[in-house]
């Protein structure tokens, strides 16, 4: 029987994949839980739902008891307004830690971290890449949005926190800081920090998932920015660029409107 909290699917074998989902919308998490059965492939998973409707759990706390009721060698953490729009990428995934290098798989993040403005988009293009689908306004509100056009593996220094991907053998010596990241804000920065020291982080084209949110640089973000300058003040600017930014020619990223002409997802 699976543990509480743990659905397991194409398994014959140890999973090779442990999705790791914080949960706060209840039954509806159903729909995300089919989704990404649906479309993960062939790749063997499990997926793990950190109830946290009763706001227990920071982002942080809830991805890390993830990890410990985890069995597969890759971790997998996606929001659950995260729905995936191809199938198969799971075994993208398998085939992308084929490499030792690699040590973080993200669909959207940045070649350079700014020691005083330390969002992920902050940079702008061309430090900026990858490519998410958004769905806002209750879907009045459908956009192919790009920040950049390779379509091929590009190192970062960090990731978007919507999806990423981590090799779970690594989680020995790091782990989501739930002292100083206690809220929904650079938890998953930290960790991408944390990686780079002995691994490559990269965001690659080969995923295209839909998230159903966008971001939030309110006070709460401002306040968790600080908190990531003053952790990693001897680490920054982080950078994997052969150039540094011009902050007075920022060049933004590009959004498209895919209204009435998106695929669309899979969760039957």
């Amino acid at each position: 029987m699976d543990a509480p909290g743990v659905s397991v699917y194409n398994l014959h074998m140890p999973p090779a994949i442990s999705i790791i989902v914080c949960s706060r919308k209840g039954p509806s998490f159903a729909l995300h839980e089919r989704n990404l059965r649906k479309t993960v492939g062939t790749a063997s998973c499990e997926y793990i739902r950190i109830d946290n409707r009763d706001n227990r759990y920071s982002l942080s706390a809830a991805y890390n008891e993830g990890v410990r009721r985890s069995r597969g060698g890759i971790a997998v953490f996606v929001h659950e307004d995260v729905f995936f729009m191809e199938g198969g990428w799971g075994e993208k995934l398998v085939g992308k830690f084929k490499d030792p290098t690699i040590g973080l798989v993200g669909v959207a993040g940045t070649e350079y971290l700014f020691a005083d403005e330390p969002g992920w988009v902050a940079a702008g293009r061309p430090f900026i890449h990858g490519h998410v689908i958004h769905e806002l306004e209750n879907g009045e509100v459908y956009n192919l949005t790009v920040f950049s056009w390779e379509k091929e593996d590009i190192d970062v220094v960090a990731v978007d926190g919507l999806f990423f991907a981590v090799r779970k053998e690594l989680f020995g010596t790091v782990g989501f800081d739930e002292t100083v990241f206690d809220g929904f804000h650079f938890y998953d920065i930290d960790l991408c920090m944390q990686i780079r020291r002995t691994h490559r982080c990269i965001v690659t084209w080969d995923l295209l998932v839909k998230h159903q949110s966008g971001g939030s640089f309110d006070e709460h973000w401002k306040r968790y920015a600080l908190r990531f300058i003053a952790k990693y003040r001897s680490e920054l600017p982080a950078s994997c660029a052969a150039t540094v930014p011009d902050r007075t020619r920022r060049i933004p990223f590009e959004n498209y409107n895919l209204k009435n002409r998106a695929p669309q997802v899979t969760i039957v």
